[in-house]
């Protein structure tokens, strides 16, 4: 069983969308319809050491599928 990966970054200034969440839905289900699952999603951090502060700068979500 072979597969192949792709990976979804997302920046948090698209995330400020008003229309994100409906536009991820239709990207996920665009990506289910061709075969890709979402095995993974995690949050990009950036933030300063001294005040140990960390925001959210993107999103990234891997998917995998089969090719065989």
């Amino acid at each position: 069983m072979k597969f192949e990966y792709k990976i979804l970054t997302i920046s948090t200034a698209h995330l400020k969308k008003e229309t994100f969440q409906t536009e991820l839905i239709d990207k996920f289900n665009e990506l289910g319809s061709v075969g890709w699952e979402l095995i993974n999603a995690e949050g990009i951090t950036e933030g300063s050491m001294l005040w140990r502060v960390g925001e959210t700068v993107e999103l990234i979500f891997i998917f995998k599928r089969r090719t065989d």
